[in-house]
């Protein structure tokens, strides 16, 4: 993944976290009466700099940190208002029916042999996190204590929604069998790392290539930090050994707090108008909007580059 040079004449962009600590000030000795004393060289111009513009990025992450708290509760509020002037719909059950197959709704439906197919690959995508995926990461996050795993409770898609997505394929493309339909869903495994605003661009771009050597393989990545809906990085990973497609979120914590009270509206933008009305339509985008324009982007965000590139 390419990252655009910086001017020589503009500060430069934070390094990343294990360039920083590799690159601790020299130290040089000289001999005096009492023995050898160790005096620490000089710091340069470039340092600090340096220093200074962290130093600015953690006063700026700190101010907006207390901005999105304090306008988190009216927010929460807002959004209980809107549940209550648009009830939701009553949403179908799923159910199994007696000869195996499975349904929810009208038209999601999988046969018996889908359904057989479609738990055993739940079952099977939740061992192979547990027993390879999550370690893997897990050593990612204890690498450097600037970066988080955040909602491993979610970190598998539930039976029930895996067969929603499965269903939602297999309609589209009945040649498909489950298992080559679950390879067409990017969520079914999903992990989210966090860092602070101050650390966030050094620590995706390091943990990408340590995501990279751990053996996952970079399918898409989609910065949308410029969006007004929704802020952060989404990318996706295949596992090299399985196959497996797994997603990796990277936000602040403001901005994942921010992606978990717009879920909502989210997946009521993604039912169609039959469902979601354009009315409604138009006050869950007003409502994300006013959400994330409280989202402060992290320094340098815009270079970490869409994969492929072409992407926007």
């Amino acid at each position: 993944m390419r990252i655009d040079q910086p001017d020589p004449s503009e500060p430069r962009a934070p390094r990343a976290a294990d360039q920083e600590r590799r690159e601790a000030a020299e130290a040089t000795t000289r001999e005096d009466g009492q023995g050898r004393q160790e005096v620490k060289a000089p710091v340069s111009r470039a340092d600090q700099i340096a220093a200074h513009l962290r130093y600015q990025d953690t006063v700026r992450a700190a101010a907006d940190r207390a901005a999105w708290t304090e306008a988190l509760p009216g927010l929460r509020a807002a959004w209980e208002e809107h549940k209550e002037r648009y009830p939701e719909r009553t949403r179908a059950t799923s159910q199994t029916a007696p000869d195996g197959s499975w349904t929810s709704g009208e038209h999601r439906r999988l046969d018996p042999e889908q359904n057989t197919e479609a738990t055993k690959a739940h079952a099977d995508l939740a061992d192979e996190a547990d027993r390879h995926i999550l370690p893997a990461l897990r050593r990612i996050e204890s690498a450097n204590p600037d970066r988080q795993l955040a909602g491993l409770e979610h970190m598998i898609k539930g039976e029930d929604r895996l067969k929603e997505k499965v269903a939602d394929v297999v309609l589209v493309d009945r040649h498909l069998t489950a298992r080559q339909a679950l390879d067409k869903i990017p969520d079914a495994v999903r992990f989210t790392l966090t860092y602070s605003a101050e650390r966030y661009t050094e620590g995706v771009l390091v943990d990408v290539d340590r995501l990279k050597a751990e053996g996952f393989e970079l399918i898409k990545l989609r910065n949308v930090w410029h969006s007004d809906q929704y802020k952060g990085i989404n990318s996706q990973w295949r596992r090299s050994e399985t196959g497996t497609r797994i997603e990796m979120q990277f936000h602040t914590p403001e901005s994942l707090e921010a992606k978990e009270l717009t879920h909502g509206a989210y997946e009521r933008l993604r039912r169609p108008e039959t469902e979601t009305s354009q009315s409604e339509r138009d006050k869950l985008e007003d409502f994300q909007r006013r959400v994330n324009t409280l989202i402060a982007t992290p320094s340098y965000a815009e270079t970490i580059k869409n994969f492929p590139e072409k992407m926007r």
